[in-house]
This record gives C-alpha cells, structure tokens and sequence, in this order.
C-alpha cells in the first residue's frame, strides 16, 4: 500500500511531534550536545508547537498503514539574511522516516506542498538546509532550487549553527535580496 499525503489536523499533532522528535534527533542529533538537543525538540518538536503551527502554517504529511512517516511543512519567510518580498513562501521542513526513505516519499510530499495554493502561487521560495545533507540538497536542486547563501540559527539554548540557503525564483529576475 503506497502512502497516502494529506493535510495535517489537530488529530495528527501528537503523532506528528514523535515522527518530528523522532527524525530530527535521527538527522541532527549526534551533531549537538543532549542539553542543546532536548531543548531544540521542546521548542519546535512539541505538541504545543505544532498545536501553533497549525495555525499559521501548512503541514502535509505522509501516513502508511496508520502510522506517519513523513511530513513537510509550509509558512512565512523568516531567514533573517532574506530581504521578503509580497509573495514569498518558505519550505521549512521535509522529513521523512528513515525507513522510508529513497522511495519517492519526499519528493510526493513536496509535489503535495507546492500544489498547495501557497506555494502555487508563491513568487519565491525560500529554504534551508544542512549543507552535508547532500540528498535533500540534491531533491531540492530537482525542483529548481539553488543555493544563495547561507543563514545562522541557535539551536536549543545556544548552539550556533549555519544552514545553507536555497532559492526557487519564479519572477524570472534571478535575484536573491
């Protein structure tokens, strides 16, 4: 049975958060101390904090047999180094159990998004990235994104680190401020 991607509900929050607490902690966990890494997940992994999210944001996620297995999520620009223009989306996260992955989950999840009408009709589209995550560097360079610098972010209670910023420009200008 091949996944199903849908929009995500209130229902799905506390699932949601232990796929997200889950796959973040996969990816970047062994990269920052457990104090940092604890923190980070209560911040943006909780259920409170997709409870919000719903709010303002927009989730797809991916369920298979009942159980989540991926999901991305959707809002506002907010790269400090990004001058945002009317129009402008942001990519914030694409995660995918590890279980799952390379069988086109990911990429299904970000047809989802951009079918959505606020990446449809968004005229740039923002995201970051891990720079030695090369496979979702390469999954977003299929789309049309290419990398325009990079941006600086505290992780969990002061972890500075740096993410590479990608671009998906529609205006046809090919700037990136």
């Amino acid at each position: 049975m091949s996944p199903t991607i849908r929009p995500a509900t209130a229902h799905d929050v506390p699932a949601l958060s232990e796929l997200a607490r889950r796959t973040w902690s996969k990816a970047f966990g062994g990269s920052v101390n457990p104090e940092n890494e604890a923190a980070e997940l209560e911040q943006t992994r909780s259920e409170a904090f997709f409870t919000r999210a719903l709010e303002d944001r927009t989730i797809f996620v991916a369920e298979e047999d009942g159980a989540l297995v991926g999901y991305v999520q959707v809002g506002d620009v907010e790269i400090p180094e990004v001058q945002v223009r009317p129009g402008d989306q942001s990519l914030e996260r694409l995660y995918v159990e590890s279980a799952s992955q390379g069988r086109g989950l990911g990429r299904s999840l970000l047809n989802a998004a951009f079918e959505h009408p606020r990446l449809a009709h968004a005229s740039r589209i923002y995201l970051t990235v891990w720079e030695v995550n090369e496979r979702a560097i390469r999954l977003y360079e299929s789309f049309g994104f290419r990398t325009v610098g990079t941006t600086t972010f505290t992780i969990g209670t002061g972890e500075v680190v740096e993410d590479l910023v990608m671009l998906l420009d529609r205006t046809g200008e090919g700037r990136t401020g």
